[in-house]
């Protein structure tokens, strides 16, 4: 459970007796958990301001009607006696512009949409749980829980999520080093598989790549494993796509290599056309054909719809050239061409991806 949604289970009143104590003993010794709680009652409060605000208009609107009629034409305010006979509802009518106004920017500011200008460097994408930063979406899944109540099992909130994406259905993944780093522990699930634990096996901080495994080795054998990984380097203006977690659900974005090379010129990473987010860290890149050919890893700030991916070619390269023969054997890439991702439609590629992505959970003290 994220902990937006345990914000609003203690909110709403929905969580038990002993797991309002537990919440209540968090906010008091742990301070960031407590001012992200408080942001979090801000924002549900600019919801009630909103709503309203919509009830005032409604008022105003029949003031309106009242006083000039529903079928009321314009009146210039240069007419002799206006501000004099309408001056009142005049008042009243920009108050409840300005409430407006600032409505709309306490609600945009909060929910992480108005940024602040940040230096142009590159931003790595890991969704830190604990802060603000969660809300990313905060207005939908607000909405969804008022409409409706899912039941899901109550697990302690991550600190930090990101993505993953599967070397093979042996149970090994990789994802970004940064999202994972100082880990007491880490989980994965999707819509396809439970929630489970992984161990670390394989680290390269120059690439900013993590390896790991999953615990239960038969999680994944159920299913075909469909990836390929590109050995080539992929041309600049080829279509790609990524898969991954800036939310709770999986999220699609595509677009198209936009250089060979990542922030400052560097040769480890492409450059590509696709909007990425807090919590897409770890995702494949995709080219045309289904072939994985980089993890996604960041952003540059002030750059808005620009991402940038390792080359999984290099990680390869790395994992040859660093791990012990026996991992080597565990860790080896697909790399034969034609597999069964190829001349298939986007939605069917998907289809058969799905359940190699995974939403990477991790739990620091």
């Amino acid at each position: 459970m994220r902990t937006t949604d345990w914000f609003d289970k203690y909110l709403f009143g929905e969580l038990s007796a002993e797991e309002s104590r537990e919440f209540d003993a968090r906010l008091k010794s742990d301070s960031a958990f407590a001012e992200a709680f408080q942001k979090h009652q801000k924002l549900i409060e600019t919801f009630n301001q909103h709503e309203q605000h919509q009830q005032l208009k409604s008022i105003l609107k029949t003031i309106h009607q009242q006083e000039f009629g529903k079928d009321a034409k314009i009146v210039s305010i240069k007419e002799e006696g206006f501000i004099k006979k309408h001056g009142k509802t005049l008042s009243v009518a920009a108050s409840v512009g300005i409430i407006a106004v600032l409505s709309t920017i306490a609600l945009l500011s909060t929910g992480g949409y108005l940024l602040k200008q940040q230096n142009d460097e590159m931003q790595k994408l890991s969704r830190k749980i604990d802060g603000i930063e969660s809300s990313q979406g905060a207005v939908i899944d607000f909405v969804t829980k008022v409409n409706s109540k899912i039941n899901k099992p109550h697990y302690a909130p991550a600190t930090i999520e990101g993505t993953g994406f599967a070397l093979n259905n042996k149970g090994y993944f990789m994802t970004s080093l940064h999202t994972v780093k100082n880990a007491d522990s880490v989980f994965v699930t999707n819509n396809f598989i439970e929630r489970q634990t992984a161990k670390l096996v394989f680290t390269d901080p120059e690439l900013d790549v993590a390896i790991y495994k999953i615990d239960n080795n038969d999680v994944l054998k159920k299913f075909t494993f469909p990836l390929i990984f590109k050995e080539s380097t992929s041309g600049m203006g080829e279509s790609v796509f990524t898969l991954g977690f800036p939310r709770e659900d999986i999220v699609y974005g595509e677009g198209s290599l936009s250089s060979t090379t990542g922030y400052h010129g560097d040769t480890t990473m492409y450059q590509m056309s696709i909007p990425v987010n807090p919590g897409n860290s770890g995702g494949p890149l995709m080219d045309e054909q289904g072939n994985v050919i980089g993890l996604v890893c960041g952003k540059q700030d002030k750059l808005e719809g620009t991402g940038f991916a390792v080359k999984t070619a290099l990680i390869k390269q790395s994992i040859e050239r660093s791990a012990n023969d026996s991992l080597k054997k565990e860790l080896s890439f697909n790399t034969k061409k034609g597999g069964s991702l190829k001349n298939l439609k986007r939605s069917e590629q998907i289809k058969k991806i799905q359940p190699f992505v995974f939403n990477v959970m991790v739990y620091k003290k």
